[in-house]
């Protein structure tokens, strides 16, 4: 079982007070032999905290860069806020969607972006190959300010597509709080990279950036729920839906699709039905009959 602590105190190489973590519980008649899982750790070796307060050998990562409080913030960047598993054999993937990369500090035009990362691992809960860490920041290197990508806190969900194939990103701060999701594909072989579905693909667009293709007004948190499933439309056919629990004052689950400009299309929104309700704030895809 995997645990997300989104307030647990921080590793020692952190450079924070609170950092939030991953913990894994082997489901065993043991009540006390979880373990915190050794990533994020900022240049340190081993600080995890496993059973008898060690991290199991085979788990201990390579040394990571410290952390610069020139160029990044890890307080209260809730790590676990997030945590998704593939199932047996696949990746799993955990957010710290107030990640924050920092610019010109103590500066006159200082900025902090809460962009938010993600951090991906096999199977065995180690980086195993290039898909795998912590470089998963679609936002970072992007247009500042709170109207674009500033406050994007990119993972406060995320989930994998059914066919193993995508992972799901949800980022609401985008956009002044419109929110956005992005659909990333997970093989990277040459052939898959040239398949006319490869993405990755995004609401507004991963190129055209435009706010306007996005079904739902200003702070609307479109990205706090995420999830995805074949049938939902069209037959067979793989559909993305995420949550807008601030739409329109009530809250809206809007239904997207792939196009072939690497775009996020919304074929349908479904709008809640009380004023403040928070209609969308989660949800899952299910298949009742196993036939659509």
């Amino acid at each position: 079982l995997l645990v997300g602590a989104p307030q647990a105190r921080a590793l020692p190489g952190q450079g924070a007070n609170r950092t939030g973590g991953l913990f894994a519980c082997p489901l065993s008649p043991a009540p006390s032999d979880c373990w915190r899982v050794p990533i994020d750790e900022g240049g340190e070796l081993g600080s995890g905290g496993g059973p008898g307060g060690g991290v199991p050998a085979r788990l201990t990562p390579p040394r990571a860069p410290p952390v610069d409080p020139q160029r990044e913030s890890k307080e209260n960047q809730w790590l676990g806020v997030s945590v998704k598993s593939q199932g047996p054999g696949g990746k799993i993937v955990t957010c710290a969607h107030r990640y924050e990369v920092r610019h010109r500090v103590r500066q006159p035009l200082e900025t902090r972006d809460v962009i938010g990362r993600c951090f991906v691992l096999s199977q065995d809960l180690r980086v195993r190959d290039e898909l795998d860490g912590g470089e998963w920041k679609f936002c970072e290197g992007r247009p500042q300010g709170h109207e674009r990508f500033g406050t994007c806190q990119q993972g406060l969900a995320a989930a994998f597509s059914p066919d193993r194939r995508y992972v799901l990103l949800g980022a609401p701060g985008t956009y002044n709080w419109k929110g956005t999701l992005r659909v990333e594909q997970l093989n990277q072989s040459s052939l898959d990279l040239l398949r006319p579905d490869a993405g990755p693909f995004e609401a507004g667009g991963e190129k055209d950036q435009d706010p306007s293709l996005i079904p739902v007004p200003a702070n609307s948190y479109f990205g706090f729920s995420v999830d995805s499933g074949p049938g939902l439309t069209r037959p067979q056919q793989l559909s993305f839906v995420t949550g807008a629990p601030r739409a329109n004052h009530t809250g809206a689950v809007v239904i997207l699709r792939r196009d072939s400009a690497n775009r996020l299309v919304a074929e349908a929104v479904l709008a809640g039905q009380q004023l403040t309700s928070a209609f969308g704030h989660a949800l899952a895809v299910l298949d009742l009959d196993s036939d659509g």
